[in-house]
């Protein structure tokens, strides 16, 4: 049995593996609501910050003490913040577990893809290198329009506390009243804040998390603007009102220059996606033909030279369409 044989069988082993272990964590997760409540504020304390740990750490054992008993190897596993913060943000009930193996299941799909089309070791690895980066990809899409409705969301939420605030509530009672009258991910960022101020985090350290799992500038200076109130008194609600207000004013201009850099950045990809595509047709039409650019040293110069110019230009675009604001 040659190798090519040997490595598309153990791909299609890893493939049947992955699939049924996937199968079993996603049947697990919508099996109870509560489960999933208690996963996302699991990676809520994942995701916080560098502070409140050890009392976090004290919810976290509740919490797989909750959990049945594959579940609680799982999540007892080492956690990486960044992934963690990355699943909150994409608004998907997915644990971080599922999106590794689900990961893996695809790049083993493109492995298998890539030894059954041309039977190479080489390109089966490129194809399943190229899948496997397919949901990291997906995930930060969602971050970065996750992150464009939180900021959306902000200026509604501060007028929200500064009501709140002027009708006689309580800062915490304010941000609870944040917590469950606005959508997510608005409303879920704040109730992490609202659960780690009664799992014994002080106010300060609650909003410096919630700074740290969102990176906002206009969230950093409304919490700079509670906790300076906090030390030396002011009018809260004039402050939260005006933060509002400069927030729309800057929601509304980026709106107005992603418009007018809009031809620009499909202009962009259009020149980018063309000669990928182009390639990825004659490779498959005329193997021979396209394989010249890699057998010949002509060909190997014209390809780097190629690759260069597509990053200069790539890079050149982004120059011309980035307006710093």
């Amino acid at each position: 049995m040659d190798h090519p044989t040997i490595l598309l069988n153990g791909a299609i082993f890893l493939f049947v593996c992955l699939s049924v272990l996937c199968a079993h964590l996603v049947w697990s997760n919508n099996k109870l609501v509560e489960k999933r409540k208690l996963k996302t504020r699991l990676l809520s304390i994942s995701a916080g910050g560098k502070h409140g740990k050890d009392k976090l750490n004290l919810y976290q054992k509740k919490v797989f003490s909750k959990a049945g008993v594959l579940e609680a190897f799982f999540l007892s596993l080492p956690r990486l913040s960044r992934l963690d913060r990355l699943l909150l943000r994409s608004g998907r009930p997915i644990s971080a577990t599922n999106f590794i193996l689900s990961s893996l299941l695809l790049g083993v799909v493109g492995v298998t893809i890539g030894f059954y089309l041309h039977r190479s070791a080489a390109t089966g690895l490129v194809l399943g290198g190229i899948f496997l980066l397919v949901p990291l990809l997906w995930l930060r899409s969602l971050e970065q329009k996750s992150l464009a409705k939180f900021q959306s969301q902000l200026p509604e939420a501060l007028d929200l506390l500064s009501r709140a605030l002027r009708s006689g509530h309580a800062l915490s009672s304010g941000l609870e009243m944040i917590a469950e009258e606005m959508s997510d991910p608005l409303g879920g960022e704040f109730q992490a804040v609202v659960d780690e101020i009664s799992l014994g985090l002080t106010l300060n350290e609650a909003l410096e998390n919630l700074c740290s799992r969102v990176p906002s500038s206009d969230l950093r200076f409304l919490t700079i603007s509670i906790l300076v109130q906090k030390e030396t008194g002011g009018n809260i609600a004039e402050i939260l009102d005006n933060i509002s207000r400069l927030i729309r004013e800057r929601v509304k201009f980026k709106r107005h220059v992603s418009t007018l850099t809009a031809e620009g950045k499909v202009s962009g990809v259009i020149l980018v996606l063309l000669p990928i595509v182009l390639f990825s047709i004659i490779y498959f039409l005329n193997y021979n033909y396209i394989s010249m650019l890699w057998i010949e040293p002509d060909g190997q110069k014209l390809l780097a030279g190629g690759i260069v110019m597509m990053i200069l230009g790539v890079m050149m675009i982004r120059r011309i369409i980035r307006i710093e604001m």
